[in-house]
C-alpha cells in the first residue's frame, strides 16, 4: 500500500469523524434545547458565543499547525545537513590518507545503511534512535579522535572531520526529539471539545438540506486541518512521512560502494 493511498485514507477518516462530531453535536443540542422562536434573542446569543469559540479554536489550530510545520521543516533541513556532514567526513578521510581511511569510510557507510534500513522505521514507531547506529557513529568518532596528523593539511582535515562528526550527533538528537516528543491529549482534547462546542450553538438553525451541507462542509475542513497537524506531528511515519532521501543519495554514490555486497 503506497504512502499516498495511506495518507488519503487517513485524511478521509479525519474529515468523516469531524463531520460526525459537528452534526452529532448539532442534533444533540437541538434535541436538548429545541427549536428557537422568532422574536427572542436566542439566535443572537448563540451566534455570538459561536463566534467567540470559533476565534479561540481557530487560534489554537493555527498556533499548533504553525509549530508542527516549523518542526517538520527543521527536521527536513536537519536530515540534509546531517547527510552533508557525513559526506564531508567520508571525502575528507580520503583526502587525509593513511591506514585508517578504509575503516572510517566503512564505518560511515555502515552508519548510513543502518539509519535508512533500521532507524528510520524505529523513529516512525516512536522508539527513538537505533543503538546500533549510535555504536557505529561512536566507532567512527573514536577513530577520528585517534588520528595523529603530521602536516598542516592533515591537522586541518582532522579538526574538520571531528567537528563534522560531532555535528552528526547533535542532528541525530534533534531527530529523536521530534519523533518522541509528540503532543497527545494536551492538544487533541481542546481541539475536539472546541469543535463540538462550536457546533452546538448552530442548533438555532433549522436542519434544512442547505444548513446541514454547510455544517458538514465546516466539519470536513476542520478535519482536514486536524489531519495535517497529525501528519506533521511525526515526520518519520505516515501520513506525513519524510523519506530519508539525502541518505539514500549517499548510498547511491561512493558511500554505498564501500558496503559489502548482499549475499
Amino acid at each position: 500500500m503506497s504512502s499516498f493511498f495511506v495518507s488519503l485514507v487517513i485524511g478521509l477518516l479525519f474529515a468523516i469523524v469531524a463531520i460526525v462530531l459537528v452534526l452529532g453535536a448539532y442534533f444533540t443540542a437541538r434535541a436538548l434545547f429545541g427549536p428557537t422562536h422568532e422574536g427572542d434573542r436566542t439566535h443572537e446569543a448563540a451566534i455570538g458565543i459561536a463566534t467567540r469559540i470559533a476565534a479561540l479554536h481557530g487560534l489554537i489550530l493555527a498556533l499548533v499547525y504553525a509549530q508542527e510545520l516549523d518542526d517538520y521543516k527543521d527536521v527536513r533541513g536537519g536530515v540534509t545537513e546531517e547527510a552533508i556532514a557525513i559526506s564531508d567526513v567520508f571525502n575528507d578521510m580520503r583526502r587525509y590518507g593513511g591506514t585508517e581511511v578504509a575503516a572510517v569510510q566503512q564505518g560511515v557507510a555502515q552508519y548510513v545503511a543502518t539509519v535508512v534500513g533500521e532507524e528510520w522505521a524505529a523513529l516512525g514507531r516512536g522508539e527513538g534512535l537505533s543503538t546500533k547506529a549510535w555504536l557505529q557513529w561512536n566507532a567512527v568518532y573514536e577513530r577520528l579522535l585517534d588520528l595523529s596528523p603530521t602536516t598542516d593539511r592533515q591537522r586541518f582535515l582532522a579538526d574538520r572531520m571531528r567537528a563534522r562528526i560531532t555535528a552528526v550527533a547533535k542532528l541525530r538528537q534533534t531527530r529523536e526529539a521530534t519523533a518522541t516528543g509528540r503532543f497527545s491529549g494536551l492538544f487533541w482534547g481542546p481541539a475536539i471539545i472546541g469543535l463540538i462546542l462550536l457546533a452546538m450553538p448552530l442548533y438555532v438553525y433549522r436542519p434544512s438540506r442547505t444548513h446541514l451541507a454547510l455544517f458538514a462542509l465546516f466539519g470536513a475542513y476542520s478535519g482536514v486541518i486536524l489531519f495535517f497537524i497529525y501528519g506533521f506531528a511525526n515526520p518519520f511515519a505516515n501520513p506525513g512521512k519524510l523519506e530519508p532521501t539525502p541518505f539514500l543519495r549517499l548510498l547511491e554514490g561512493d558511500v554505498g560502494k564501500i558496503l559489502p555486497l548482499p549475499n
